[in-house]
């Protein structure tokens, strides 16, 4: 799947999971697999092995693609879903911004409320705010940076104890923006509401 932007545009991003790897270094760090699947091809179909499946051995996690006739189509197609699937699997750790020291007149109540306060304004670094643009976030699911940002959002979801508004608000956005980049790729919307299921909450749609 073509990028619509090269990794080396924010090239400065701290590396926090294997979803920060360059197409490149990413392959050479999994498995690859040359399968015979059914697809387009007529006469020629599962005569070759054109379909590509990643497995990258550090966490476990499988990209395949096979509807393509080529296999370099494949390749690329792979690879993007296997980013996809480590965005929605990897999680990691997203620090609170430090809380300023506490005012000794204040309560132990409103001490707490800002321990709070700050606990819940976890962010993503800045390749996630150089996509936003009046609110909205600007990325092509096809984009590089897409599954990165999926990775960042879902670390800050964490953070802030799944709560969708504390999220958008830390990421500095809105929930419906967030549930529209979310649905660009149904399998990622689909991580969000099975999470929102899990607390008995409302299915969402993009």
């Amino acid at each position: 799947m073509p990028s619509a932007s090269s990794p080396a545009d924010f090239s400065a991003a701290p590396p926090r999971s294997p979803v920060y790897l360059e197409p490149e270094a990413l392959e050479r760090a999994c498995q690859m697999e040359r399968l015979r699947r059914s697809g387009p091809g007529g006469q020629n179909r599962n005569k070759v092995e054109t379909a590509v499946r990643f497995r990258h051995p550090a966490t476990g996690i499988v990209g395949e693609a096979t509807a393509r006739r080529y296999q370099g189509e494949n390749r690329e197609i792979a690879l993007e879903r296997l980013r996809v699937e480590i965005a929605l699997t990897v999680r990691t750790p997203v620090p609170a911004s430090l809380v300023p020291p506490a005012d000794d007149n204040l309560g132990a109540l409103e001490d707490l409320k800002r321990q709070s306060d700050a606990a819940t304004n976890a962010r993503a670094s800045f390749r996630w705010f150089a996509r936003l643009q009046g609110g909205k976030i600007r990325v092509a699911p096809t984009s590089f940076d897409y599954a990165i940002l999926v990775s960042e959002f879902f670390d800050v979801f964490e953070a802030n104890d799944e709560n969708l508004s504390a999220t958008a608000a830390a990421l500095e956005t809105t929930a419906s923006q967030i549930v529209r980049f979310l649905g660009a790729v149904p399998k990622c919307l689909e991580e969000l509401n099975r999470r929102r299921a899990r607390r008995g909450l409302t299915r969402l749609k993009s």
